[in-house]
Formats: C-alpha cells, structure tokens, sequence
C-alpha cells in the first residue's frame, strides 16, 4: 500500500460514490475501479458489500477507510516534522519539569542547552509530576520531565536515577519504627505506592505521621533537628550527619526514576529534539 492507495481508499470512503471520487482523484471510473480491485487483491478482502444498492463498505473496508486517516494524517506530520528540522534551531521550547528535578538538577542542564542553542528560548513550568504529564497529554508543553513514565507510549528517556533512604538525626532501631515520629513529605503516586509496600512488609501498624510537608527542604530541617525520620530520595545531597538506610521492596532498592517524556513526530521537532539529544541514548 502506497500513499496513492491510501488517499484513494479515504476519498471513496468519503463520497461513497466511485464517479465522485473519480472526479476528485483527477481519474477515470475504470481505471479507479481497477485500482481498488488490485487493493483487495493484495491485501486479501473485500471492500464492498455486494448486491445492495449503493456503495456499502463491508467490515474490513470500514476499517481500512479508518486506518487511511491516521495512515494520511501520520505522513502529512512526518513531512511537515522534516520540513521544520530543515530550517534553523529557532523558536519556542515549552518545558513542564518536577519541582524537585527543576530545583535541583535543571538549572545546570538549561544554561548548557541555552549556551548551545542560543536561537532557541525556553519557557519553564514546574509543579507535581502528575500536572507536568497532564499538561503533555493536553499539548501544553513539548516535553515533560517526570518522576515516573505513566505507562506513556511515545518518546521516553531515563534521565536519573537516586536511591530512597530513611533518613534521622541519631541511629534508631527500625523494629520502634511505628513508634517513632515521621516527617513525611508529598511523593508521586507511584513512589508512594513503593513506600508503602515497603511498609507494609516489615510492619502491621501504621506510621506515626507527625508533620505533613510539601517541600524536601522543610523536611530536612526538621530531620536535622531531631523532629523525626523521613523517607526520601538521595537526588538532592543529604547532610553528612543524617543516618541513612537504604529501603528495598522484594530485594531491589526503591528508586527515584526521572523521565524526559515527548511526542515521535512534532511540527516543533526543531527545538524539542535538541533537548531531548542533550540527555544522550539512554533509553
């Protein structure tokens, strides 16, 4: 199948009337007729119903009609894709990145990628990772820099990895852990969701939760105080006063894994595909 078969399948779909698209295709009856005969030669079915008046697409013609708009709208992307990456690095590269990864690891990576594509501006959004991927899937943003991959079907790169640990200010005896009060910061779900496993393993009472925080930084000031314990991720440095113990579910370390996110084919490839280059082939 060509594009040339495409088209003619989506037109004839479209008119359900062979002159029609005869007419639209700048070709005669005959020789359409005999284009979509060697169509279901090829693939082995049948286009239209027979014996019915008009033209009635069978099953597999309704779906084949179907497929040639993707199939159509695909190639008309990838051209204007192409297109775009033929002229200069310029334009617009709208970033949603996690608030920790945008404190913490970002600003080194812009102002190399900035020094190196001077052509080409940035504009910065940062939040929970379950907004920053929300605004990807709207067309928000070009690229979304995440702490998890949410089962997401396009591009995707792993970008960083750091181990969670329990942290606290003096040794403690993991057996009194219910016991003892936890500083516990807002994780994505799917941390959580590790966190909690990992807890559940080891004991049957629930945490003792004395502070709720949204910022690591509040967290580890309270640690370093003495306020209590706290599960997190090793991405930001830890004092070297905190105690540490690494935590693991079924044998494997639980991981802070950060994503880059974005779409295969984008009209705006010009200035997403040398941000994404930055991060190497690693995924």
């Amino acid at each position: 199948m060509n594009e040339k078969d495409w088209l003619i399948i989506r037109t004839v779909w479209q008119y359900k009337n062979i002159t029609r698209a005869a007419e639209e295709l700048f070709t005669s009856q005959p020789a359409l007729s005999y284009r979509l005969r060697q169509i279901e030669r090829k693939l082995a079915i049948q286009l239209f119903e027979t014996g019915g008046k008009g033209l009635n697409f069978t099953a597999q013609g309704r779906y084949l009609a179907q497929h040639a708009e993707t199939v159509l709208d695909e190639l008309q992307l990838l051209r204007a894709t192409l297109q775009s990456l033929n002229g200069p690095q310029q334009g617009e590269l709208k970033i949603g990145v996690s608030s920790n990864f945008a404190a913490y690891r970002l600003p080194d990576l812009l102002a190399e990628f900035s020094q190196q594509h001077p052509g080409i501006s940035v504009n910065l959004v940062s939040g929970l990772s379950e907004e920053m991927f929300l605004k990807l899937q709207r067309g928000d943003v070009h690229l979304a820099v995440v702490k998890d991959d949410y089962g997401w079907k396009e591009g995707k790169r792993l970008i960083d990895e750091d181990d969670y640990y329990l942290i606290s200010r003096q040794p403690i005896d993991l057996a009194l852990l219910p016991h003892l009060p936890q500083i516990k910061i807002s994780h994505g779900g799917h941390i959580t969701k590790l966190i909690e496993r990992w807890w559940n393993a080891n004991y049957s009472l629930a945490p003792r939760v004395a502070m709720h925080v949204d910022k690591l930084e509040v967290c580890l000031a309270m640690v370093e105080r003495g306020l209590g314990y706290a599960i997190v991720s090793s991405y930001q440095p830890l004092a070297p006063t905190l105690c540490r113990t690494p935590i693991a579910v079924g044998g494997e370390s639980v991981k802070s894994r950060t994503w880059l996110l974005y779409r295969h084919a984008s009209t705006d490839a010009a200035v997403t595909l040398p941000f994404v280059e930055m991060f190497g082939d690693r995924r």
